[in-house]
């Protein structure tokens, strides 16, 4: 637990450095330039593709995301708003397939899912986002 705590000050840290211009390009240093995509929540499952146990502050992305930090803001209108949540990019997912074209949403890298504990939680999530969000990856594990 106490790793755990020293992990998210460490990162809350790196966020409020990064977070003075966040649509600027980072040069180096492992961390994206920020992308405007859909969110969607998930409540189901024991175990992320992983391996990882689903629980708080894990999300769902395209496997070549897998091991990044996905910092995610709020979408106000096409510009990025108020940080929302970090969270280890550990498990993939399909999502839906819109198009035809027999690739997922999640797989394309088109939505992030986020994991909830309860359907409640997830309701929450989509009511407070919209299903739009801006998410900067960030090489760095939690």
């Amino acid at each position: 637990m106490k790793r755990a705590i020293i992990a998210l000050c460490c990162m809350v840290t790196l966020v409020s450095a990064m977070h003075v211009s966040a649509k600027e390009k980072f040069m180096g240093g492992g961390v994206d330039e920020p992308l405007q995509i859909q969110t969607t929540a998930y409540c189901q499952g024991e175990v992320t593709s992983t391996g990882a146990k689903v629980r708080y502050g894990i999300c769902a992305v395209k496997p070549e995301w897998v091991g990044k930090t996905a910092l995610v803001y709020a979408d106000n209108d096409g510009s990025i708003g108020e940080l929302l949540g970090i969270y280890e990019c550990l498990d993939t997912g399909f999502g839906g397939d819109a198009d035809g074209d027999g690739i997922g949403s999640i797989e394309a890298g088109k939505v992030i899912d986020i994991y909830f504990p309860t359907l409640e939680e997830c309701k929450e999530w989509m009511a407070l986002t919209s299903g739009k969000v801006y998410v900067q990856l960030v090489d760095a594990v939690g």
